[in-house]
């Protein structure tokens, strides 16, 4: 059992798993899971085949702790390869690569 005030680096909890999105979906709304914990509190960031995720460039990407959500997605620029990256100050992990597809 870790003691409370002890600190380490990142552990994944749940790594993100292959998402297959129905292109009949209402929603047009993508949600892609990973959770980990660290002590200090680690942060997230995502990445698109190879390359960083800026949610402040594009509106259609958001972050809900580890969540990764596309609105409107879409087929052509979605369709892909993703990687959930954690990181504090002991350390980064880099989860699996997962696929999205759309079907």
């Amino acid at each position: 059992m870790v003691a409370e005030n002890e600190e380490f680096g990142p552990v994944f909890i749940q790594e993100p798993d292959d998402v297959i999105f129905p292109l009949d979906s209402d929603e047009k709304k993508v949600m892609i899971h990973c959770e980990a914990r660290g002590n200090p509190p680690p942060t997230y960031s995502w990445y698109i085949n190879g390359t960083e995720v800026d949610s402040k460039t594009d509106y259609r990407y958001s972050f809900i702790d580890g969540d990764f959500i596309i609105t409107n997605a879409s087929e052509i620029t979605d369709n892909g390869k993703y990687q959930c990256q954690v990181e504090n100050s002991y350390g980064i992990i880099l989860s699996r690569e997962v696929l999205l597809q759309f079907a």
